[in-house]
């Protein structure tokens, strides 16, 4: 067992708010055993001269990162270096993302985290299928073979394969029966809907009916409009679906970041969509295409963005930086919100007794100058 320790003299950003000062994080890893103005006086400690201390990031949405993608090499190696490559940058739990593949890649990968989940992996939560159930028409960066229609005999078949080790799951509204809906909600999978050219009445119906979330906000959706307030104006209006979205810099304007944060308030909260983290130029076999990376930009064959190369702790800073959202606000999108999404609020999104020791410590910049997983540094 690691021995305790004490983080003090830093800014505590618990989760929903900022602490007044003069507290201290006192440590027992794996977990914090206190966040007190009154620490031990006989435990080792840290100065941190006045930085911010915040819960570890939480991503709803990895799709790869240290030159490896989760859905082309669903290998136990393949995933390790992608949480690896995350954790660096702050991210210490994560839903690693498998998008539409072939029926073998899919069961393979799930069977993968199956195993890893059954070992000492607490910054894998699970997983996050981001398909096949998806609009042709909204497909993105999907390679639209590997699309298909709900039915019930299929929906089965993907519930055997992944009942235990997934988390959400990331379907077009417009393709689902209420039936068929249904054999997807009895799992207790979070529902979110993307990828969709679905209305506005079909959208609210989709929420109404037990869906919770929606995919990478404002991305593969029709454009709101006066006469056709579509998917988007749904999920704005809805007070039970939340929405997750990419903050880079290209997939969304920070004007539209910071209107969606106005109007939804808590129920926003930020992913990266990586799929090449840190990667900046070059040509990426993805899937049956090769993509190209410029400028940290990725685009496929038509000029479609397919994910980002940013990390957790990129969109937390182009938020307050860029978009001009309180910090606040935006730790809380990083933190407590997707903690909540998840149902995971008792171990991981905030600093308090019991919880994970899954730290970061934030320089000027924003960016973490330390990452705690468990109560143990991570090199970085």
């Amino acid at each position: 067992m690691l021995p305790a320790f004490i983080l003090k003299n830093g800014r505590i950003f618990d989760g929903r708010s900022f602490l007044s000062q003069g507290f201290s994080v006192v440590i027992r890893p794996p977990h914090i055993i206190a966040v007190t103005p009154h620490p031990p006086t006989h435990l080792p400690s840290v100065d941190l001269k006045g930085k911010v201390i915040a819960p570890g990031y939480i991503d709803l949405q990895v799709n790869g990162g240290g030159g490896k993608y989760a859905s082309l090499d669903p290998s136990e190696k393949s995933f390790r270096q992608i949480l690896d490559a995350h954790i660096k940058h702050g991210t210490t739990s994560m839903l690693l993302t498998i998008t539409s593949s072939a029926t073998d890649t899919r069961r393979e990968a799930l069977e993968t985290i199956r195993k890893m989940m059954a070992t000492d992996q607490s910054s894998l939560a699970g997983v996050h299928l981001e398909g096949p159930f998806l609009n042709p028409s909204k497909k993105g960066a999907h390679h639209e073979p590997w699309l298909q229609p709900p039915s019930p005999e299929l929906l089965k078949q993907i519930i055997d394969e992944g009942m235990d080790v997934v988390r959400a799951m990331t379907v077009s509204p417009e393709l689902f029966t209420s039936g068929n809906l249904d054999i997807l909600l009895e799992t207790g999978w979070i529902l979110s809907a993307g990828h969709s050219t679905a209305s506005y009445e079909t959208a609210m119906s989709f929420f109404d009916h037990g869906g919770q979330m929606a995919t990478h906000l404002f991305n593969t959706m029709p454009p709101l409009s006066g006469r056709e307030p579509g998917i988007i104006t749904a999920i704005f209006e809805h007070q039970g679906a939340r929405a997750g979205v990419i903050a880079d810099g290209h997939h969304v304007h920070p004007a539209a970041i910071r209107l969606a944060h106005k109007i939804m308030g808590e129920r926003l909260f930020l992913v990266s969509d990586a799929t090449f983290l840190g990667q900046k130029d070059g040509a990426v076999y993805f899937g049956p295409t090769t993509f190209k990376m410029k400028d940290g930009i990725c685009y496929n064959q038509e000029g479609k963005l397919a994910g980002s190369s940013i990390s957790m702790a990129q969109a937390v800073q182009y938020c307050i930086t860029q978009a001009g959202i309180p910090e606040t606000d935006v730790l809380r999108m990083a933190t407590f919100t997707p903690a909540s999404v998840i149902g995971a609020t008792d171990m991981i999104g905030r600093l308090g007794k019991g919880m994970l020791a899954n730290i970061v410590v934030l320089g000027e910049d924003w960016l973490p100058e330390k990452v705690y997983l468990e109560g143990q540094e991570i090199g970085r």
